[in-house]
């Protein structure tokens, strides 16, 4: 069984490449998660019956031709040519209008790009949106409470909830590489925060920021650990 979740991964990532797609594109057209497709390539889990039957009429090919290797399909289509070529066709007559079957055609990438384009811009409304929230409320405390002296914090502290914002984003819709970034700003925004919120009191704590040393070395060290794989045997 293991050999089989081997050889159906590597077929699964060879057939992905040979496209020109990334796990997060086909994950999109599956209307799966690229953690998913990533599990299948490592050969962690298998897609059911349907994704496979999903999968082959993508790419043009049978079910079966995902359990063999390379050298077992050169000698299956040595040995049964004529049957070889008549599945193809089948396969491609009776699935033109797949989405998979338009993989090539300008629109899906040009479709996967506005996708990706629409999420930017929802992101960073999202961002801009913690902005707005604490540029009204200072305006109606100023308005109200004039003389109080701490409305300005709602924009220190503006600065690591955006952080938060688009460290959500960021994990669900983007790469998460970058969210080790994101983390490190949201650290060190969260101290220069409360840096300013204790200078403004009178109060300089400079060894606040000795604090984000350590804190840096864990995302260092967290952003280098890698999955296992599981190796046949």
């Amino acid at each position: 069984m293991d050999d089989w979740k081997q050889i159906v991964a590597g077929n699964l990532s060879a057939c992905r490449k040979q496209h020109g797609l990334t796990q997060l594109q086909l994950a999109e057209l599956l209307h799966y998660s690229d953690k998913a497709v990533s599990k299948w390539e490592r050969g962690e889990s298998m897609p059911d019956l349907a994704v496979m039957k999903q999968l082959a009429d993508f790419y043009g090919m049978s079910i079966d031709s995902f359990l063999l290797t390379p050298e077992q399909r050169a000698e299956k289509t040595a040995d049964r040519p004529e049957e070889s070529a008549a599945s193809d066709a089948s396969l491609s007559e009776t699935a033109p209008d797949t989405e998979i079957d338009s993989l090539h055609e300008p629109e899906i990438q040009t479709d996967l790009r506005q996708k990706k384009r629409n999420r930017l811009i929802i992101a960073g409304m999202a961002a801009m949106l913690v902005w707005l929230i604490a540029t009204l409320i200072f305006v109606v405390l100023d308005a109200v409470l004039p003389e109080m002296e701490y409305a300005p914090f709602l924009f220190i502290y503006a600065a690591p909830i955006t952080a938060v914002v688009v460290l959500v984003f960021n994990s669900i819709w983007f790469n998460r590489r970058w969210n080790f970034v994101i983390i490190s700003l949201l650290v060190w925004s969260l101290l220069g925060a409360l840096f300013l919120t204790f200078y403004l009191s009178g109060i300089v704590i400079w060894k606040l920021f000795v604090i984000g040393i350590p804190a840096q070395l864990i995302i260092l060290l967290w952003s280098r650990l890698k999955p296992s794989r599981k190796l046949a045997e």
